[in-house]
């Protein structure tokens, strides 16, 4: 019996101890709680009814034994754990709609047709955009590209590369003497190729360009592909000397109208040709023709001497002659004496004629003349003086009797040509115009450099004309109307210095 009282006391402790509230009240005071830790809270005790079940189906003999020791305490209060696992589970708090919200009206046929334009014009206006962006990123590629090919093109003209295309055409004729080996060798030295064939016109040589088959012919480059316009032909003193006393004894107002002689005739066979004549020991021939002249002298027959005197011309006939086929055929002459010689101006004029399309395109080309961008950092990094201000000090100096103490002084009075002009606008009469820098006082140079000074100038090279250290001059007059004729004066033949 004790031991029953034990337990039923045992069971009765927790029941005094642990009782669920009916009703539950919030005080004013208390701060409401957040649905985020209610929902905890639910949670936790859901789960505790849980472990609840749990436990009593494991131990029914306590829960028995729990009943019958303490029946009139569990008929009047029910067990915590009883009533915890009987609680039914929280319903989940349900979000009601704000009476704020606007709901969405629906469109009619009208604004739906206009929204589905408004989206094709969209949607043709990105396409429109995407082509143009396509187009000029094609015509960037094309561009590219092109600039590629001429760039490569080009460099096959450069004069580093352009004599390995050219082909010297030598007629079979030259090789009849025996100095045509001095030609072939001055050819081989320099590493042009050459072709010996027989020529329409004798003892002549031209130019064959050969580009290789894939290339392409640069924008703006004239390029004759074949063979060349220049033409050398090579004469010999006598048909030229013909020539010459067939152009004297010719009429002048028939001159430029008939052939002269063999040797001016070409010009007008060949229009198209640059035809350039060379003479090789004119020089000698006619020494031997006048030690002949000098010979048949003192001969008996007069119709020798009669020949040779009608075959007898002067260099200042020769020299008309020579102006006349320059003129009127665009023809030169070349005056040689050896074969080695005339190979020199073969090579000459092949490097010439290989290197003139490439010459062309780079005139032709905006300030040929400038180097490349970012080049120039003007003068000497010498001093504080450089670009326009050095210039214009130079440019001053450059006059007669102007040394550079009387140049900076002028340019530190003026620092630009503009203002100088300014200040012979402000003068009202030419004497005051004339006499404007006169005035100006000029330092003596102490022997050393200033910073403001000319960096290429010696200060010591003014010494010998100052003798005078530490004091100052002026201008002077004359300096003064020089400066003012040489910033005014239109006329390009006017002399600035009277005692030049």
């Amino acid at each position: 019996m004790e031991a029953e009282q034990d337990a039923g006391s045992m069971c009765k402790t927790p029941r005094k101890l642990t009782k669920r509230a009916k009703t539950w009240e919030i005080s004013d005071s208390e701060p409401e709680e957040d649905p985020a830790s209610v929902e905890k809270d639910d949670a936790k005790a859901m789960e505790l009814a849980r472990s609840n079940q749990r436990s009593l189906q494991e131990k029914p003999e306590a829960y028995e034994m729990s009943r019958d020791g303490g029946k009139e305490e569990s008929d009047s209060q029910p067990s915590a754990e009883v009533l915890t696992a009987t609680l039914p589970a929280p319903l989940h708090a349900t979000i009601t709609p704000s009476p704020n919200k606007r709901t969405k009206r629906r469109k009619n046929p009208e604004e739906l047709e206009a929204d589905r334009i408004l989206a094709e014009e969209r949607k043709k206006e990105k396409e429109a955009k995407r082509l143009e962006k396509e187009r000029i990123r094609n015509l960037e590629k094309e561009e590219k590209e092109k600039r590629k090919e001429s760039a490569l093109a080009l460099k096959l003209l450069r004069p580093d590369h352009c004599g390995k295309y050219m082909t010297v055409q030598l007629d079979a004729g030259l090789l009849q003497d025996a100095g045509c080996e001095d030609l072939l060798d001055s050819l081989r030295t320099v590493g042009y190729n050459y072709s010996i064939e027989p020529h329409s016109v004798p003892y002549s040589v031209t130019w064959r360009r050969e580009m290789p088959g894939d290339w392409t012919c640069v924008e703006g480059l004239e390029l004759c592909r074949g063979e060349e316009d220049e033409m050398l032909i090579l004469v010999d003193p006598k048909d030229f000397l013909t020539s010459v006393c067939c152009f004297i004894q010719a009429p002048a107002t028939s001159r430029d109208t008939e052939t002269m002689g063999p040797a001016f005739g070409f010009a007008k066979k060949y229009p198209n040709k640059k035809i350039t004549l060379v003479i090789l020991g004119l020089r000698d021939y006619r020494r031997c023709q006048r030690l002949s002249h000098k010979m048949e002298r003192h001969s008996l027959e007069v119709k020798a001497r009669r020949d040779l005197g009608d075959s007898w011309v002067t260099w200042r006939q020769i020299d008309e002659a020579l102006v006349f086929l320059q003129l009127y055929y665009n023809t030169e002459v070349v005056n040689l004496e050896t074969w080695k010689q005339f190979g020199q101006h073969v090579c000459a004029v092949t490097k010439s004629v290989a290197q003139r399309p490439f010459r062309k395109h780079w005139e032709a080309q905006s300030y040929s003349f400038c180097t490349s961008a970012g080049s120039w950092r003007g003068w000497g990094p010498r001093g504080s003086l450089a670009g326009l201000p050095l210039v214009w000090r130079r440019q001053i100096q450059q006059l007669n009797r102007v040394s550079p103490a009387m140049a900076a002084a002028i340019t530190e009075a003026y620092p630009s040509p503009q203002l100088l002009m300014q200040a012979y606008a402000a003068c009202n009469t030419e004497r005051e115009k004339l006499s404007l820098l006169s005035d100006l006082r000029v330092p003596r140079n102490t022997g050393a450099t200033e910073e403001g000074e000319d960096p290429d100038d010696d200060a010591s090279s003014t010494l010998g004309d100052e003798p005078a250290a530490g004091k100052e001059r002026r201008i002077g007059p004359d300096i003064s109307r020089r400066i003012w004729l040489f910033m005014t004066a239109t006329n390009p033949e006017l002399v600035l210095d009277l005692n030049s």
